[in-house]
């Protein structure tokens, strides 16, 4: 029987990992891989004390000082289940084993939100791709395409910058909705992107691969056919929630929901960190943060256990 199981291995969940080091508690962390979506970051500017790093360079950084302490960590394992038992303890059911803890934290974050039009099933894995850090240097010298409107569209289209001959950033609003400004103004001043506002996916063609976006106006409804080899995905994301549901209380959007000073949720003992709760911004440096706070808090409800 752990004190804690954290589920989840991104900036909150080894940020609490360290905590929990820290205040002696048998816990175990669980994960299906470590670094969370943050890895995938090309350029992060804003994480205090290193003003300019790849996520995965930052996420390498958090491995190494987790590993300063003494800590239990399982990768490559995904939960399935967490259910309530009798006694006000928990048992999570993962895809190797099952175990006990007395409280747990959930910091799974999110997973990429699916392009749903024709042909996006056909070509996932075929041109069609999620993460641009592991897939850019693939088109290298071809045209390509990013559909996503956010800091993550705008980071993606920037990596590819280095790669592809073309990108074409397809923005289904009339101006671009990243936080990030800087980012923003490298993109317009680069020569190899062209932004297409108020547009989305229509359909994607193509043979054994991606061959063409087609495109379609919100306002005219005119289409236009992009010719690209590849299609970088950032539409946003969802919550990983899914193993809490009928224990604690999610929001509209899937979010875990939590008391903002304990980081528990509407469940007595689960606690959740991170972007999967509904915290209001969703950011490296606040979800580490979120994670160092919910184990201070776990140790509290744990001393009135």
């Amino acid at each position: 029987m752990y004190d804690l199981i954290i589920v989840g291995a991104g900036p909150a969940g080894l940020s609490a990992a360290i905590y929990a080091a820290r205040r002696k508690l048998n816990f175990l962390v669980i994960s299906s891989e470590i670094g969370g979506q943050g890895a995938g970051a090309w350029l992060v500017e804003n994480y205090l004390g290193l003003p300019e790093i790849n996520g995965k360079g930052l996420v390498e950084k958090f491995e190494n000082h987790v590993k300063k302490f003494e800590t239990k960590i399982k990768s490559g394992v995904a939960v399935k289940k967490i259910s309530k038992k009798e006694d006000g303890s928990f048992e999570i059911e993962t895809s190797q084993e099952s175990l006990s803890g007395h409280t747990v934290l959930i910091a799974a974050g999110r997973k990429y939100r699916e392009l749903k039009v024709p042909g996006a099933e056909e070509f996932k894995g075929k041109g069609i791709t999620y993460c641009a850090v592991c897939d850019a240097p693939i088109f290298k010298d071809k045209i390509v395409a990013v559909v996503g409107s956010g800091d993550a569209g705008l980071d993606t289209a920037l990596q590819l910058t280095n790669y592809a001959t073309k990108v074409y950033l397809v923005n289904k609003y009339a101006k671009g909705r990243g936080d990030n400004k800087d980012l923003e103004e490298k993109i317009k001043k680069n020569e190899k992107v062209e932004i297409i506002l108020n547009s989305a996916p229509k359909e994607i063609k193509g043979g054994q691969f991606v061959e063409s976006l087609v495109v379609e106006n919100i306002e005219t409804k005119e289409t236009r056919e992009l010719k690209v080899s590849g299609i970088f995905v950032q539409i946003g994301s969802v919550a990983a929630s899914k193993i809490v549901e009928g224990l604690a209380e999610l929001n509209q959007k899937g979010e875990i929901i939590i008391d903002p000073k304990t980081n528990m949720s509407t469940c007595p003992g689960i606690f959740a960190a991170g972007d999967i709760s509904d915290i209001a911004h969703k950011q490296i440096i606040i979800a580490a943060g979120e994670g160092a706070k919910a184990t201070l808090n776990v140790c509290e409800y744990l001393e009135k256990y």
